[in-house]
């Protein structure tokens, strides 16, 4: 679902606001009172969007509604070494000043060991 520019401040609002009220973000479903703390914090009053609380689509249970788009918003910004996406610019460096200097690599796969004389630096 592509969102308006106003429910992609609220969904940023809920990232940045949550913290504030012990609101875990790395989930799919909100409850309608974190919606309201966040509401409170980001426009100084309790109401929920309609766009959340009316999309029938949304409601996963009582006083529970679906924001993947929170989680997808999170997604886009975190993107760790070694993963990044076609333009964005994000490529693995390696700095060395020392010869046969060690470097232990941790990705989402394990740990791997990596020296200095496996890598070809120009």
């Amino acid at each position: 679902m592509s969102l308006t520019k106003s429910q992609v401040k609220y969904v940023n609002a809920i990232i940045e606001h949550a913290p504030t009220h012990q609101v875990n973000v790395n989930k799919l479903n909100f409850t309608r009172s974190e919606l309201r703390l966040i509401s409170l914090t980001y426009k100084a009053n309790d109401d929920v969007p309609n766009w959340i609380v009316k999309d029938h689509s949304r409601r996963v249970g009582r006083g529970l509604y679906a924001v993947p788009e929170v989680m997808e918003a999170l997604n886009a910004t975190n993107v760790s070494p070694g993963h990044e996406t076609d333009g964005d610019s994000l490529a693995d460096t390696i700095e060395t000043s020392a010869p046969d200097v060690t470097h232990v690599v941790t990705d989402d796969v394990g740990e791997h060991v990596v020296s200095d004389d496996m890598l070809s630096i120009s």
